[in-house]
């Protein structure tokens, strides 16, 4: 099998604040075709797996508009255009959850969707304590903050109630250390 070769035209779209971008191929048969795809191209988010002291999970919960129901999500957002993606991931923590980490390791970066842009970085935050006061969220985000055991982390991203479970993946070998020593 061999990539698509793109052509032009491209056409990106806004709907809300959401990026459609339309992009089109010819594919391996000589056959070309329309695709659309969410996010800007190019555009790179970062989310952080946050454990406190005590082994506990920060996860924050959020209305999810294509399941319609609350999901569990990691901490996290996009990454500014000079942002560096681990800075980004810590920025969102203490704006989502006033919480700041003494270790920061990164996990990986993975494409959530095929049918997505962006590329998102993740993050293994260990030691994460409280020192902000209350949430810093934009304008639409509605989100409760809790902590969980670990164990309720491993459940929620096998149970289709998170949406970063490919993060959960990445660092399975650590939190199955690290809920040994709770």
């Amino acid at each position: 099998m061999k990539p698509w070769k793109r052509i032009e035209p491209t056409t990106v779209d806004r709907i809300g604040w959401r990026t459609v971008v339309t992009k089109t191929f010819v594919d391996n048969r000589g056959d070309q075709n329309e695709y659309g795809a969410f996010g800007a191209e190019n555009s790179r988010n970062a989310a952080v797996i946050a454990i406190t002291e005590d082994n506990r999970v920060l996860v924050a919960r959020q209305f999810r508009i294509g399941p319609e129901k609350i999901m569990e999500e990691l901490p996290g957002g996009g990454v500014d255009t000079d942002e560096d993606p681990q800075d980004a991931a810590l920025r969102e923590l203490l704006e989502e959850t006033g919480y700041r980490p003494s270790n920061i390791e990164y996990l990986g970066e993975h494409h959530k969707d095929a049918y997505m842009n962006s590329t998102w970085h993740y993050y293994l935050a260990t030691g994460c304590q409280k020192i902000g006061g209350q949430q810093n969220l934009d304008e639409t985000e509605d989100i409760d903050i809790d902590l969980i055991p670990i164990s309720q982390l491993l459940h929620n991203a096998t149970h289709d109630k998170m949406t970063d479970a490919v993060a959960v993946l990445m660092a399975y070998e650590k939190l199955k250390k690290l809920e040994e020593k709770t």
